[in-house]
């Protein structure tokens, strides 16, 4: 899909959210000061208008934009502006609004990441032929992001509260949430049927198999909230359970996006750990243990910049003896300092050097 400009760019995504969190307009354009400015020049002509109310303030458009939009971009937009699912109907309910903002968020993420998000760029979600293979990408990149309305059926009534945003489709299948800055509302039966579904419609269409959950916040921190939760004094939050094998955090920073094109791209995952495991003096097989082997002290190493929070919780359940190392990304260092004992060293390593590694030092946010 092509797309003229920042100021059509910013109405497509203000489209396919229903209602864009205030604070977002910039990292939707990739420039905080431009986006400034064009949102005023956009209300002035009556395209934008904000909406300030229960602590939370969006941008939503207004008819002329809907309009504008529809002849320009009819295809990708039409599904959000029109029908009686579309995400432009008004919702005034702060959890209505919360939902669309949760949502938006993910959806302006992996657009920055360059993964496809609109219509006319994505491939079919459950088509009527089984595909057995993704088209492949520059570099081996290859990665679609679908919202709940491209894949909620009205049958799907056990999996109505889910609180999944969407689905993001690569060389495996993830179910995305959005945490932002609270742990989130949680009921395993929902989320569990909702994992099941998925599975058995992937499996249909496409040779994928589900690569886990991705939770996706507002800053590194949740991350560690995410690993410890207990549920809440109700039980209703977050904890970690038997819903998925594996669950990844990635916070809505620019540098996490490298976590997004790892877990996107397993040939270029591979590489990566090839390179890291030249630091190892004995290298265990990949996937058969919690550590990805030890070096030439004899200390355990540990790959936890995927920050997968299962291996995580394992890790620290294991008797420490010596302690170990831990390979992250520089935005981790900190929270896994706070988790793990003395007797570990975090190691950290710079996301633009893992792009550069792997060729990818021309994909950046802001494109």
């Amino acid at each position: 899909m092509e797309i003229r400009d920042r100021r059509d760019e910013l109405l497509l995504l203000v489209a396919v959210s229903g209602e864009l969190p205030a604070g977002w307009s910039g990292y939707a354009i990739g420039s905080d000061s431009y986006a400034a400015v064009l949102v005023t020049q956009l209300k002035k002509e009556g395209d934008l208008t904000v909406r300030s109310k229960d602590g939370m303030k969006g941008y939503l458009l207004r008819v002329r934009a809907k309009r504008y939009l529809l002849e320009e971009y009819g295809e990708d937009v039409e599904p959000y502006l029109s029908g009686a699912g579309a995400t432009s109907h008004v919702k005034s309910e702060p959890e209505k609004r919360l939902r669309l903002h949760r949502m938006s968020m993910v959806w302006v993420f992996c657009h920055r990441a360059d993964i496809r998000i609109f219509k006319s760029d994505t491939p079919e979600l459950f088509p009527a032929v089984h595909r057995t293979l993704l088209g492949s990408g520059k570099g081996g990149f290859a990665a679609s992001y679908y919202g709940t309305m491209e894949w909620k059926m009205e049958t799907d009534k056990e999996i109505k509260g889910s609180r999944a945003c969407g689905i993001l489709l690569a060389s495996s299948f993830y179910v995305v949430y959005n945490t932002m800055d609270s742990l989130m509302k949680w009921a395993p039966k929902t989320e569990r049927n909702l994992r099941n579904r998925m599975e058995l419609r992937m499996k249909r269409s496409w040779s994928v198999e589900l690569g886990g959950a991705i939770i996706m916040g507002n800053r590194m921190e949740m991350g560690k909230r995410l690993l410890v939760s207990d549920g809440g004094l109700k039980g209703t939050l977050f904890r970690l359970d038997d819903v998925y094998e594996f669950v990844y955090y990635v916070p809505f920073m620019a540098e996490a996006m490298v976590q997004l094109w790892l877990l996107c791209d397993v040939e270029a995952q591979s590489r990566f750990r090839s390179f890291l495991c030249k630091v190892l003096k004995y290298v265990r097989e990949e996937g058969s243990g919690l550590e990805a082997g030890t070096d030439s002290e004899g200390k355990r190493v540990y790959f936890c910049y995927l920050f997968e929070l299962w291996q995580i919780r394992r890790i620290l359940g294991q008797p420490f003896h010596g302690g170990g190392r831990v390979f992250c990304f520089t935005y981790q260092a900190q929270t896994l300092r706070e988790l793990f004992p003395k007797t570990f060293i975090i190691e950290a390593i710079r996301p633009d050097k893992v792009c550069r590694y792997l060729g990818w030092e021309k994909r950046k946010e802001g494109k």
